[in-house]
């Protein structure tokens, strides 16, 4: 059985600008050098393009991102995500559209830095920190 992991944008966005003292970029690397599969949704790679061209030279920031599509998969955010969000009890949109899309994939859990907004998930939920200390340390 393979086990799916749903990265958050947040999560991506620590990992590459060093937002949590290379926190987020160890929990990836770790979870990638045992060959779990990683996932993440097409807006996060619009969003982290959109952010880190701010603060990275372009090249860079293209690299980034070609890097992470050839190690995780991708999930498409369709119409039956959006309707999915906008019945759920979630307080926060974009974090409901990253919970639908974990469920899509069938993620055993979702790393995000922040797991107060998935209290309404039924999928194990972990921010890089807990994973850490859990699996790592």
């Amino acid at each position: 059985m393979t086990i799916r992991v749903y990265i958050d944008t947040n999560v991506y966005l620590n990992a590459i600008e060093n937002r949590d003292d290379h926190l987020s970029r160890d929990v990836i690397r770790f979870l990638e050098a045992r060959g779990i599969a990683l996932y993440i949704n097409d807006l996060s790679i619009i969003n982290i393009h959109y952010i880190t061209r701010k603060s990275t030279a372009r090249t860079e920031s293209k690299a980034v991102l070609k890097k992470i599509l050839s190690l995780h998969g991708l999930v498409s955010i369709d119409k039956t995500i959006i309707e999915l969000v906008l019945e759920s009890t979630f307080g926060d949109f974009e974090d409901a559209v990253q919970y639908y899309c974990a469920k899509k994939i069938g993620a055993d859990l979702i790393l995000t830095s922040n797991a107060k907004d998935f209290i309404h998930s039924d999928i194990k939920v972990l921010t890089p920190a807990a994973f850490f200390e859990r699996y790592v340390h």
